[in-house]
């Protein structure tokens, strides 16, 4: 479509709205499961009554898209799944045909319980599933490449006009190769750019006026690579698309400091975007004004924002009922499960510090990764090679809010915990590691953080463009992070500068490491495929994937354990920087549990506290 900067003032005008929804990750309701309380900023629910009021209003013609990750991501996903036939429609669509989507895509995560689980998931949708480079290799079809959907749009001079909206859909190439899905030939994922660059003409030979793409994709380098995970920056350059709709990271866009983008219309390559978050924390909103030129519409300007949840204790409406009776029977029954308990701790187990110092609820979840693959390599010719473990945050505060953090009090482990210790359906892998990978796999860890500068107070010690659960730790060595360097890589796993050297003193049982040693690494799936811009490792050092899940293995190992009493390993810590400190942002009740030398400062943004670390 024409993009002009003015009307001329005699053709008719009128406006298109496009809502988003993105990473919703099974979360329907507005109740925390990993927290076991209930959240009003969280859930479609509270999303809900805004979307239908939105959808309601004469005077625009709106559409209402979800960007995928719907299915999958909490213990009501896992409950579902292990019950395919036990509920005829499947709570999320159930919930999306009730707010009349008109389409979603396909994100990364809808592939973690198997194609034939989401085949007939999808299968009761009553909106149109699109995407332009996933395809199933047996001729199956999975999500259409486009639809074209018919709407009119009111114009200033009171008369409606036909317009032919072109919807398409993007996910990430990496798909094929975080699961088994590429490997046994189920599912082909194409880059993201070349096959909207063929994709973008049949729309238009199909007679769309204007399309909007569905990107479950986030916002990274500017420049297109072959396969890039995150290409939402060069799927906006080509010519065609009118409007984005971005998912997959869990930013919120507009957001301030995202690089190469118009900030206040949020728009990319001059063209709308919305990122709407995670878990229903935000609804995309994109406004695109359109004049009627006698045979073609043209846009004449486009604005982008994100609306929250209205958050305030309100009478249910009839809407939030019809929800709420939804997910009812299946969300009873999770909350029975996830309360089991199935082990005890004598320890608090916290992420409040979670990438500023060794963290417990990693280190127990280290410790069970390691306990599945001594048995797993048992007998074979690997079984003497030393067992590390490597692991991350996926529940402490960041972008996932204040309230997202691990605090297992000592007393009871409940089934509730080990969801949140890690919320995915990977599986276990050993992985064959030299000390020199081994070195490079913690320097990309390491970009998480600032370069810090000596002699200076308060510097911000963490990358704002960095995500907790990228700053891996590697449990079984002991190493420190020398942070007066600058890092090698950025956060987007590009190295820029190879002789920086923020790894020091590697070590295994006392011993310095070298870059000959050998080791076995046990790892997620995803990170071993190259989850997280971390470099996907050659299949032939993948030398064990275990048949079961990493929480699989986290509750046997809880249950054999039977009580956990052990104290966090001294894995890593800063090099000491003398008369030099950084401030880092955690929940307020973090102050309550303050050790070695970190200090709380006072009040932060967005409901965090502000901490103080001296090195």
């Amino acid at each position: 479509m024409t993009a002009i900067n003015s009307s001329n003032g005699s053709s008719p005008t009128g406006r298109l709205r496009v809502l988003a929804t993105t990473d919703l990750h099974m979360q329907l309701l507005d109740y925390d499961y990993f927290a076991n309380r209930t959240d009003r900023s969280i859930g479609l629910i509270g999303l809900a009554d805004h979307i239908a009021a939105l959808r309601n209003d004469d005077g625009v013609t709106t559409l209402l898209c979800d960007n995928g990750d719907l299915i999958q991501g909490n213990p009501l996903a896992d409950h579902l799944a292990a019950r395919a036939t036990a509920y005829e429609t499947h709570p999320m669509i159930a919930a999306l045909n009730l707010l009349q989507y008109d389409a979603m895509t396909l994100g990364n995560h809808e592939f973690d319980y198997g194609v034939d689980y989401l085949r007939n998931t999808l299968s009761k949708a009553a909106f149109a599933v699109v995407s332009a480079n996933i395809s199933c290799r047996d001729g199956r079809t999975l999500a259409a490449p486009f639809t074209v959907i018919k709407r009119t749009i009111r114009c200033n001079d009171g008369v409606s006009r036909p317009i032919r909206i072109g919807i398409t859909g993007f996910g990430p190439p990496q798909i094929a190769d975080w699961g088994d899905l590429g490997r046994d030939g189920t599912v082909r994922v194409e880059d993201i750019v070349t096959a909207a660059q063929n994709v973008v003409p049949k729309m238009r030979a199909a007679g769309a006026d204007l399309i909007v793409a569905l990107c479950h994709s986030g916002i990274g380098a500017a420049e297109h690579s072959p396969r890039m995970e995150n290409a939402a920056l060069p799927l906006a350059a080509i010519d065609g698309i009118d409007a984005l709709l971005l998912g997959h990271t869990h930013d919120a866009f507009p957001r301030a400091h995202v690089a190469s983008t118009d900030h206040r219309h949020g728009h990319l390559h001059e063209k709308p975007a919305v990122m709407a978050a995670f878990c229903g924390k935000a609804l995309g909103w994109i406004e695109i004004d359109l004049q009627w030129n006698g045979s073609t519409w043209a846009i004449t300007n486009s604005t982008a924002r994100l609306e929250h949840p209205d958050t305030l204790d309100r009478p249910e409406s009839v809407l939030r009922h019809k929800l709420r009776a939804i997910a009812a029977k299946p969300h009873a029954a999770t909350l029975r499960e996830i309360r089991t308990p199935i082990a005890k701790t004598g320890v608090r187990i916290s992420s409040y510090f979670a990438t500023v110092m060794p963290d417990l609820s990693q280190d127990v979840l280290a410790r069970a990764m390691q306990d599945a693959l001594k048995s797993s390599l048992a007998g074979t010719e690997h079984a003497a090679l030393p067992i590390l473990a490597a692991t991350s945050s996926y529940r402490s505060g960041g972008r996932s809010s204040v309230g997202h953090y691990i605090d297992i009090p000592p007393g009871p482990i409940t089934l509730r915990d080990v969801a949140a210790i890690f919320p995915f359906a990977d599986k276990c892998c050993a992985i064959r590691r030299s000390g020199k990978q081994i070195r490079l796999w913690l320097e990309r860890a390491a970009a998480h953080y600032n370069q810090i500068h000596p002699g200076q107070k308060d510097q911000p010690l963490i990358n704002a463009n960095s995500v907790n659960y990228n700053c891996d730790a590697i449990f079984g060595l002991t190493y420190q992070i020398d942070l007066t360097q600058p890092a090698r890589f950025d956060v987007d796993g590009r190295e820029i500068d190879s002789n920086a050297r923020r790894i020091v003193k590697l070590a295994f049982q006392g011993r310095r490491i070298s870059d000959t040693d050998t080791f076995i690494v046990a790892a997620n799936s995803f990170r071993a495929k190259g989850g997280g811009s971390f470099p996907a490792i050659d299949e032939k050092d993948i030398l064990v994937t275990s048949p079961h899940s990493m929480r699989d293995h986290l509750k046997a190992y809880l249950k054999n354990t039977g009580r956990f009493d052990a104290s966090v390993q001294p894995t890593w810590s800063f090099t000491p920087i003398p008369k030099t400190a950084a401030v880092f942002s955690s929940a307020p009740q973090a102050q309550d549990h303050l050790t070695g030398p970190i200090r709380h400062i006072g009040p932060g943004k967005d409901g965090f506290a502000q901490y103080r670390i001296d090195f």
